[in-house]
Formats: C-alpha cells, structure tokens, sequence
C-alpha cells in the first residue's frame, strides 16, 4: 500500500509533463556529452529495439549530488524503431563533470512507458534494453544489460513535433511545460516498473528491476 501511495503521487507530477516539453537540460540522439571521446563519467543508455517509437516518463529519485544535496529528475524520452537510442549522462547530471559516480551510488528509476507510431492503432510490443557503464565513450563487453519485454500493448499516436530520438530532462517538474495534450491517461494504459541502478568502485554499474513491468490500469484512472 505504501508503494502504491508513492507511485501515485509521482505519477500525479509525472502527468504534468504528458507528452514532451521545452526542458532546462534537453540531449538529442548521440549529439551529447556523453559522445566525447575522453568522457569517463557514468552514463544510461536506453535502446528502443522495437518496431513502434517508445515514449517514456521517467524519474531518476534522490540523485546524491557532488555537494551532498539529493535531486529528483524528471524526463521525457521518445526513442525511434528499431535501434533507437539515448544516454543519459549522469555524472553531468550529479555534478561530477567528466569522472564516474562515487562508488555505493544508488538511484531509483521509476519509469512508465507507451508505444506510439505516426498513425495510432493496434498493438506492439515493447522491446527495450537498458544499460549502465562508466570510464568509456561506449559500453564494453562486460557492461550488463537489462531487457525489458512486454507484447501486446496499444500503440498511441506520435506528437508531430517528434522526429528524431528525444530526451527532455529538468530538476524540478515545473521547469518542463507540456505540449497539447496527447495522451488521454484515463484511457491508455502506461507500462510501470521500477529499478535500482547502482555503481561500484571500479564504476560498473548494475540495473535490478525491483518492481517488475505491470500495467497500471488502477493509476491511469486516478490521473
């Protein structure tokens, strides 16, 4: 019960951002950062390995920061089909700069996800992976990933002002205003889940779902 109040009050900010916005901090594709050839802070790669676009809310929960505060980030994804990808940089985010997250960092990603494609209808499934890494421009054999699968979910329409892989991100959920609204939540239904995202001394990073991909009918009605 109490996991559910904690969903549902996230969710309820979460709604504010709908379908995309004008955000603080905005990364595109591979023109971030994070590409640089001598960058060696911690990343997240999402990669959309489905036929549909993914849209994803997602919150990155009491982000420890370089000066000691904690942060709540707020973002919006639209990846492509099939091998669409982003990366979050999030020493830049923490306020390392260009070295990896202290060793014993832990983050909680809370996450709901649609399926979209320029004309709604039918269904897709939702095939994504999930990577961390750190000390490298890109992840090494070693770096584990996480895949998420879920078949069967309605596909929604694509706002037309997405033409590419998009991220919006800000601290503070109000800095993002939201687009015409384009998704109905007390009609389609997200996909939830939880993970722990955690690094150690040598920078690797592990993803562990805590709570596994569940649609959440019982939230959707509530926003």
């Amino acid at each position: 019960m109490v996991l559910w109040n904690r969903i549902i009050v996230i969710v309820a900010l979460v709604a504010l951002i709908v379908v995309g916005a004008f955000a603080l901090t905005t990364f595109n594709n591979t023109q971030t950062p994070v590409t640089a050839a001598d960058y060696k802070g911690t990343k997240l790669a999402f990669y959309n390995n489905g036929t549909t676009w993914l849209h994803m809310d997602v919150v990155l929960e009491n982000v420890t920061m370089k000066n000691g505060k904690t942060k709540t980030f707020y973002s919006e994804l639209y990846l492509k089909p099939q091998n669409g990808r982003i990366v979050m940089d999030l020493s830049k985010l923490a306020g390392y700069g260009n070295r990896q997250l202290p060793a014993g960092t832990t983050i909680r990603i809370l996450a709901w996800k649609w399926l979209l494609n320029p004309a709604a209808g039918g269904t897709g499934d939702l095939n994504l992976t999930m990577q961390g890494w750190s000390n490298t421009q890109f992840p090494g054999p070693n770096d584990e990933k996480l895949e998420i699968f879920y078949a069967g979910l309605p596909v929604n329409q694509l706002p037309r002002e997405i033409k590419s892989d998009t991220i919006f991100t800000a601290d503070d959920i109000n800095k993002l205003h939201k687009l015409q609204g384009f998704i109905d939540y007390d009609e389609n239904i997200p996909l939830y889940e939880e993970e722990i995202l955690t690094v150690d001394q040598n920078g690797k990073v592990t993803l562990t779902i805590v709570f596994p991909p569940e649609l959440c009918e019982r939230i959707a009605q509530i926003i």
